[in-house]
């Protein structure tokens, strides 16, 4: 009886004229025999895939994008965006952010490929610019689209030739005989040979820069921290900074399972001085600041690729860019002068990622007679360090910098310590961090009871305070 209703079902199923969902139709890449078998089809037999409409409108309505060519296509949009947002950023002299974090951003797709293509074409970018106005390209209606037109330029002039995809790359290559001639004639007026040439030159180490980390020991000890990087990687210690660990130069850890957990951090040598410089006991409560106000960030251009943009060459020179750094160093002294008026204060580490002197021996030759009057003198940083500061103030052999070319970070380290007899007697050497926080709990509970009682007292001598109260 059930073989009979199954049988009837199925038969009911085959001569229904409806979407029939439990039968499932033979593979496009596969024939039906006459013996009821499925074989797969030959190649030049199978039906050809539908171009959707998005390919046909990216190409022009010609044969759709398919492997590296759409990958390239879309690269050379996102490279745009990207070259427009720092370029625009620049101009302002407010970077929405570095050249990586915005290649790096969730909504890049391609970011090796967007990376390589934003990098080359600031480089060449002068050399770009040149060429596309003496072909009158930005004249045309592409004006606005001047960023793309400067990528798709450079895989002209410098890079790929197989661009017959887009408007905007079909645009330039039919130009492109014009776009190398006006290049030649650019060579031949600025009376130079190579390319190279007519790019600006900045000082920048070809010495591989090594990967350093920061061991965060409140999670893992040193050791520990070693004994799992070294299954994957050759580690030192740094000779100088306690817990700084020294890895082989291009190590990616960014998904590294000590860097999530926050074991340890990925940090420059220079950054983590500035904190061995401070070297607070355990205990102290505010009697050790670390001072790194807002600065001109020129010490760190190179990792941010900042000299690769136009203003690059201003951020080098203080005269170009004087009215922003008095503005910086004006408030570097505030800062720092600030810092003196704290009583408990022994150890102040004043420190800026600029290679600039007017926020650095300037603010700290200003602050002098304030720090000598609160007890404060300049102490060595890091003794064995080669680098010291620029000798235009007394002690100025105690000042610390870092090399923005040899180092390939620019940093600035000066440290104050107060001298023993200077120190206030209400912070003797035996108070604590605990200490300090039984006294606030003390003055807090103490206010809390005043309060209490002084409110309760008047509820009581006035009742009409009282109703009003309670409504």
């Amino acid at each position: 009886m059930g073989l009979t209703l199954l049988g009837l079902f199925l038969e009911f199923l085959t001569k229904s004229k409806f979407p029939q969902p439990f039968l499932r139709p033979p593979k496009l890449d596969s024939a039906v025999t006459e013996a009821g078998k499925l074989e797969p089809m030959a190649r030049k037999d199978r039906p050809a895939k539908k171009q959707t409409a998005a390919s046909r409108k990216l190409n022009g309505g010609e044969k759709p994008l398919r492997g590296a060519e759409r990958s390239a296509y879309f690269a050379r949009r996102e490279a745009a965006k990207v070259l427009r947002t720092v370029l625009e950023g620049d101009a302002r002299r407010r970077a929405v952010g570095s050249i990586k974090s915005l290649v790096y951003s969730p909504s890049i797709r391609n970011k090796r490929a967007t990376f390589a293509l934003v990098c080359e074409t600031l480089k060449h970018l002068p050399v770009i610019k040149d060429v596309l106005r003496a072909t009158n390209v930005l004249n045309s209606k592409w004006k606005r689209q001047e960023e793309l037109l400067c990528i798709i330029a450079y895989d002209i002039l410098f890079g790929k030739e197989s661009l017959a995809t887009g408007d905007a790359e079909k645009l330039l290559l039919s130009r492109k005989d014009k776009l190398r001639s006006a290049l030649v004639h650019l060579l031949e007026k600025k009376r130079v040979k190579h390319i190279k040439e007519l790019m600006p030159q900045c000082k920048i180490s070809d010495m591989p820069k090594p990967r350093y980390v920061r061991v965060n020991t409140l999670k893992m000890d040193v050791e520990s921290a070693i004994l799992e990087l070294t299954k994957q990687y050759a580690v030192d210690k740094d000779d100088m900074v306690p817990g700084l660990l020294k890895l082989p130069p291009s190590t990616d850890l960014h998904k590294h399972p000590l860097v999530i957990n926050g074991s340890i951090f990925m940090q420059g040598r220079a950054s983590s001085m500035v904190a061995a410089a401070l070297e607070p006991k355990p205990g102290w409560w505010i009697r050790a600041i670390l001072l790194d106000p807002s600065c001109s960030g020129s010490g760190t251009a190179i990792d941010r690729l900042d000299h690769l943009l136009p203003s690059y060459a201003a951020v080098l020179d203080d005269t170009g860019n004087s009215d922003r750094l008095m503005k910086l160093a004006a408030f570097q002294k505030k800062a720092l002068e600030h810092a003196f008026s704290f009583p408990a204060a022994e150890r102040i580490v004043y420190s800026t990622c600029s290679i600039h002197q007017i926020e650095n021996e300037d603010v700290v030759k200003s602050v002098l007679p304030l720090a000598a009057s609160h007890g404060f003198q300049l102490a060595p940083v890091h003794p064995q360090w080669p680098r010291r500061g620029l000798p235009v103030l007394d002690g100025s052999q105690h000042l610390l910098r870092t090399d923005l070319v040899e180092d390939g970070e620019g940093f600035f380290i000066a440290l104050f310590v107060r001298k023993a007899d200077k120190r206030p007697q209400e912070y003797a050497e035996s108070e604590t961090c605990e200490g300090y926080r039984s006294k606030r709990f003390l003055r807090k509970k103490t206010e809390f009871v005043n309060y209490f009682f002084n409110n309760r007292f008047r509820m009581l001598l006035y009742p009409p305070f009282r109703l009003k109260k309670q409504r």
